[in-house]
């Protein structure tokens, strides 16, 4: 087989294997390009039992809302052709509930975790709830989350019912009164994929990680501590737990974000030609000189197209983000498990280093 045509056909079979359209394939590159930076996203506090809590949250969690999106983009990639007009409205919500279940379980597993003696505890001012937070990763999910809510309220309140004898393009459902189509071509023409049923289980999504979140962290910042524990180890421990819920939320968001902003900007990247014969362009409808096309599109066809490929960007980021704290957390295991087992399997010191150590001491 010629080189050319071999290097071809590997492509094209790795683009059915992987598509572009399904998160994990630019997840896993830009997952490898993030080696460039070997800082973990998180670490683990060295005793008691929210290490075992965190390392499930940021393994099983991450990897959880990761199968979630990949399936739903599997689903979506595989049925592109909706029969309703809203066949989407809860695969793309899908990794932001995921995200706010699993971190309401872990939330409550943390709960459920007994409280020092009331003689016991140490004074702690009332923190806010944001007060362990890692700020920049904080700041990019609130602009995420703003930008998802931007984005499906606005594809919401552009959302209309068409006629009956209305023009509809692509592929529509059967008539319904639901608002779930927007205008192109002037106002001459309806596509569907908008309004509330397409984008209200997406809002909702946000409303409700965000309160999710929130609670979560609330908790935890106002949480009673033992006075036998240094304010250092207090602050490691939530700002351990702080940064696996932000990042799991960041993922998922992100995975939300990508799969609105390719929805909505594939609706509305298309067009449609017309052929405009008149009597004042001296054309006749018999004649056999070449008819002008003109192609009309959608109201927001001129940043439709960024937007479509955007959205694969940004599930891309959103899975890579999961994998590196999914795997960040199995490095931060590790090491807090050889840290465990470092004294007992330590030598013994010498006769010398005892000789040596007793000298010190006494100087």
């Amino acid at each position: 087989m010629d080189p050319l045509n071999w290097l071809i056909s590997t492509l094209r079979t790795a683009k059915d294997l992987f598509p572009i359209e399904i998160a994990l394939t630019l997840g896993v590159v830009f997952f490898a390009l993030s080696w460039v930076v070997r800082r973990p996203l998180v670490t683990l506090p060295t005793g008691g039992g929210r290490a075992s809590v965190l390392t499930w949250l940021g393994i099983f969690g991450a990897l959880a809302i990761l199968a979630v999106a990949t399936l739903t983009n599997w689903l979506a990639y595989r049925f592109p052709f909706e029969t309703t007009g809203f066949d989407g409205w809860l695969r793309r919500p899908a990794p932001l509930l995921a995200a706010s279940l699993i971190i309401g379980i872990g939330a409550s597993v943390l709960w459920r975790e007994p409280l020092p003696a009331p003689g016991e505890r140490a004074l702690a001012p009332r923190r806010k709830w944001w007060a362990f937070t890692p700020p920049l990763p904080s700041w990019i999910t609130a602009g995420a989350a703003a930008a998802l809510v931007a984005t499906t309220g606005w594809h919401t309140l552009i959302g209309v019912s068409a006629p009956a004898d209305a023009n509809r393009f692509g592929n529509v459902p059967e008539q319904t009164d639901l608002p779930v189509y927007f205008e192109m071509l002037g106002g001459s023409g309806y596509v569907a994929g908008a309004g509330w049923p397409n984008h209200l289980a997406t809002l909702i999504a946000v409303a409700l990680a965000a309160v999710v979140l929130v609670l979560a962290l609330a908790q935890d910042s106002h949480r009673p501590v033992s006075a036998r524990i240094t304010a250092a180890d207090t602050r490691s421990e939530r700002t351990a737990t702080a940064r696996v819920m932000v990042f799991l939320i960041l993922g998922a968001l992100l995975l939300t974000l990508g799969a609105v902003w390719a929805y909505v900007g594939f609706a509305g990247d298309r067009s449609v030609g017309s052929d405009f014969l008149t009597d004042s362009q001296g054309i006749d409808s018999d004649s056999t000189a070449e008819t002008p096309v003109y192609f009309l599109g959608s109201n927001y066809q001129a940043f439709a197209g960024l937007m479509h490929k955007s959205g694969f960007v940004l599930q891309g980021i959103g899975a890579a983000i999961l994998l590196r704290l999914a795997t960040d957390t199995v490095r931060a295991a590790l090491a807090r498990t050889r840290a465990a087992k470092g004294p007992g399997t330590s030598k013994p010191p010498s006769v010398a280093q005892r000789a040596d150590a007793t000298t010190e001491l006494t100087r």
